[in-house]
């Protein structure tokens, strides 16, 4: 996945619902998704800001913190771990703004831990 993408999967909206929400054209949204083109840095921020303040995110997002937010996804799936329901809760508070990187992979190991 992507920038665009994990962006998208916030507000639950398809990719041309994402493009008018944002006043862009869906063949945009389409290209970064798919990976034929790449939307400049300082557009990402732009995105995330507007999604704040629209209360889709709680803090403003980079694209390094997006990035590591998709890595630990593919961490999870590599390592084929099944979460719970609070497990999928809690992407969303990491996804969201709500929660740190660290504090989700501490919350993470704290319930793998509890179960061995």
């Amino acid at each position: 996945m992507n920038t665009i993408k994990e962006l998208r999967n916030t507000t639950q909206m398809s990719q041309n619902r994402f493009a008018t929400y944002l006043g862009i054209p869906v063949v945009n949204i389409q290209h970064w998704e798919q990976g034929v083109t790449t939307p400049p840095n300082y557009l990402v921020a732009l995105i995330s800001r507007v999604m704040k303040n629209d209360g889709y995110i709680s803090n403003d997002l980079s694209s390094a913190e997006i990035d590591a937010i998709r890595q630990t996804k593919a961490t999870l799936a590599i390592e084929q771990l099944k979460l719970s329901e609070d497990g999928i809760s809690e992407i969303g508070k990491l996804v969201k703004g709500d929660i740190s990187r660290e504090e989700f992979q501490q919350k993470l190991k704290e319930k793998y831990l509890s179960h061995e």
